[in-house]
């Protein structure tokens, strides 16, 4: 048995839009995404990037888009149970109420859509696609390495997840029902300790490589310009022209 790494996924994907014309692609959705005033261009992006990644990266971009699902779950459950508001429904003492529905709505999809564009430029583009794209457009030093920190750590998140899952199915861990939600519970509580190991360990990986600071760029042609004029019209239209 063994768990496929990000970068096996990278190598493996085979995206429709390549080159760095990727990075600015995903980067201008994810503006357009944050900027839009209308939900629809939240589903929009949802499916659009959706049908891309699956795409590009089949179960590899499941996989990937699972972890951040993990996180997003809880949150939208407190939203829509602490905001105030007439009662939609009561169970026992928690009421979830209309407004608390609506902003839950909201909140769900716009942050699933921006994690699912994310999740599709992680699965489709190398880490050095990322920082030489970056580059290209002069962006600060501290912004580039500050994304190149936040992909870096998402990759060691996911990483760890599945060595964690491999080793709690090994174990008959998702055996039935009440089984998988107690190693549900236990991988949640652990992740986060073993990711920061495994990221110290990356460090000094890096360090001992003598890591300046400085990722090679390679070179790849653009192509793709057709979908990405097709998906930023339809994530502009349903934004703001709905």
């Amino acid at each position: 048995m063994h768990h496929t790494t990000i970068e096996q996924i990278q190598v493996a994907a085979t995206p429709r839009v390549t080159g760095r014309l990727n990075v600015y692609f995903a980067v201008a959705a994810l503006v357009l995404v944050v900027a839009a005033p209308h939900r629809l261009a939240y589903a929009g992006a949802l499916a659009c990037f959706g049908a891309l990644g699956v795409d590009a990266g089949g179960r590899g971009y499941l996989g990937v888009l699972r972890l951040p699902v993990y996180f997003l779950a809880p949150t939208l459950a407190l939203i829509a149970v602490f905001t105030p508001g007439p009662a939609a429904v009561s169970v026992g003492p928690l009421a979830v109420s209309w407004p608390g529905i609506q902003r839950t709505l909201t909140t769900g999809l716009r942050s699933l859509s921006s994690v699912t564009i994310l999740s599709y430029l992680i699965v489709t583009t190398p880490v050095p696609e990322v920082v030489g794209a970056l580059q290209s457009l002069r962006c600060p030093r501290f912004v580039v390495d500050v994304s190149l920190l936040t992909y870096r750590a998402i990759q060691t998140l996911f990483d760890e997840l599945a060595r964690l899952e491999l080793a709690a199915s090994s174990r008959l861990g998702f055996r039935t029902r009440r089984t998988t939600l107690a190693t549900s519970k236990a991988l949640a509580f652990s992740l986060f300790v073993r990711s920061l190991s495994r990221a110290d360990a990356l460090d000094d990986a890096m360090q001992a490589r003598a890591y300046d600071g400085t990722l090679p760029t390679p070179t790849t042609p653009n192509t793709g310009y057709g979908y990405v004029g097709t998906v930023l019209v339809v994530l502009a239209v349903t934004g703001w022209g709905v």
